[in-house]
């Protein structure tokens, strides 16, 4: 069974999340002939403070 994490700054809505759960699952299934049902997604929302790039928090960008 395959597993998703998807790691994610805070902010998305539970309706671009249902879409995007769909669409990994799809190309899942697509790529390696597993059942959708069976592709789990968990998505991890990280708060802006909690995450940088380049030495940069994402809150002070």
């Amino acid at each position: 069974m395959p597993v998703v994490h998807v790691n994610l700054i805070k902010g998305r809505t539970k309706e671009q999340k249902a879409l995007m759960a769909n669409e990994i699952s799809e190309t899942i299934h697509k790529h390696s002939g597993a059942p959708k049902e069976v592709v789990i997604v968990t998505f991890n929302d990280v708060d802006p403070d909690s995450w940088a790039q380049g030495g940069t928090l994402f809150s002070d960008k």
